[in-house]
């Protein structure tokens, strides 16, 4: 009896052995497994992007001062015109003879004006010495006056006769290209519908409608990026030109953003990005946005030490996407987790899980990897 009552306390012994064993071998797989990174720094910026259109810096229509018959026009849509150039013409041969008829009423007018005028001379002796009376001297000079008015009526005749004969050659007012031809050779010409449309490439504009959380962060001259991928994978630079001081019915401000054009490689219509720059900083403490931590009105991160998660207090300043800055509580060769944060607390054993990056090279990574996904997109369809 008493050999089996030791039997029992051995075999009872052994197990309570092998469990102590087992708690032990547990309590050492209890530290929990994290990513981290060494901070670094690098450049963050907060901006906004909004769709336009391109459009001409410039847009001419035109149409003739004189309505008439087209008799010729000398450029087709996708030309280059230069400003002063002869667009085309409209039948002036009414003008013509109408100017012919007052030329000859000049004519004689003139010879009316200039025999006044002699007489005008002669009288004024006699009017001077008292030989003729005022009343006759006036009735003289008033017929010189009336010839010397009528002349200048005519003049003023000829001179608009002359200009609207002028006119019917209609000009280009700037430089520019052709982009609509309205008329053709017998067709009439007037102010109703414009016969030209001329637009001006050499610069262009586009515009955008800006919330009113951002009009009060931009200004003319601004320098901003400007997506078209039509022509270019990179942005080309722009200079915001004018700002909207009133909304528009949709409660946005129209911003016009100019780019020169000189190679002309921008046509009206296309689509284009305009990316407004709020705020940016150089040389700033990044973090992934997920890794910093807010709760009870405290902003925080863990930093590893030892393998000790450390809760460290932390101020944060410009968020970009999934990115963004810590501008007090770190400093940088600290290890920040990034992986595992959510389940750790202040003092508690943590294991590395994975090699450290820097912030940099985070970065990158990140980066690549959103390039991998595009193009698996892209193959995919």
């Amino acid at each position: 009896m008493k050999k089996r009552s030791l039997c029992l306390a051995l075999i009872c012994a052994a197990m309570l052995a092998g469990c102590g064993q087992t708690e032990e071998t547990v309590e050492e797989k209890t530290a929990r497994s994290v990513e981290t990174m060494t901070v670094g720094t690098g450049a963050i910026s907060s901006d906004f992007s909004f769709s336009g259109k391109v459009a001409p810096s410039r847009e001419v229509s035109v149409v003739p001062t004189i309505a008439g018959k087209v008799l010729s026009f000398g450029y087709e849509v996708g030309d280059k015109v230069g400003a002063g150039a002869v667009l085309f013409s409209v039948d002036s041969t009414d003008l013509q003879n109408n100017l012919r008829s007052v030329q000859a009423s000049y004519d004689v007018a003139e010879l009316q004006a200039q025999n006044a005028k002699t007489t005008l001379e002669s009288n004024q002796i006699l009017y001077d010495e008292g030989i003729i009376a005022k009343s006759e001297y006036d009735q003289i000079k008033l017929a010189y006056d009336t010839a010397e008015a009528n002349l200048t009526s005519l003049q003023v005749q000829m001179d608009n006769l002359q200009k609207n004969i002028a006119d019917c050659s209609v000009t280009s007012p700037i430089s520019g290209v052709i982009s609509a031809r309205n008329i053709e050779i017998g067709s009439f010409a007037s102010q109703s519908t414009p016969s030209y449309t001329i637009i001006d490439l050499s610069r262009v504009k586009v515009e955008v409608g800006v919330s009113e959380q951002m009009v009060n962060d931009i200004a003319v001259g601004d320098e901003v990026d400007v997506l078209l991928t039509a022509v270019s994978p990179e942005p080309l630079t722009g200079t915001v030109s004018t700002i909207s001081p009133a909304a528009t019915q949709a409660g946005t401000y129209t911003i016009k953003v100019e780019l020169d054009n000189s190679r002309g490689l921008l046509k009206a219509g296309m689509l284009a990005e305009v990316k407004f720059v709020k705020e940016a900083s150089d040389d700033a403490i990044i973090l992934p946005r997920d890794a910093v931590m807010t709760k009870d009105g405290e902003t925080y991160v863990y930093i590893v030490e030892n393998n000790t998660a450390k809760k460290t207090i932390v101020a944060t300043g410009i968020e970009s996407g999934d990115q963004i800055e810590i501008t007090e509580g770190l400093r940088e060769g600290m290890d920040v987790v990034i992986k595992g944060q959510t389940y750790i607390s202040d003092g508690e054993e943590v294991q590395i899980a994975d090699l450290k990056t820097t912030s940099s090279e985070k970065t990158e990574q990140d980066a690549q990897t959103q390039n991998t996904e595009t193009n698996g997109e892209a193959k995919g369809e």
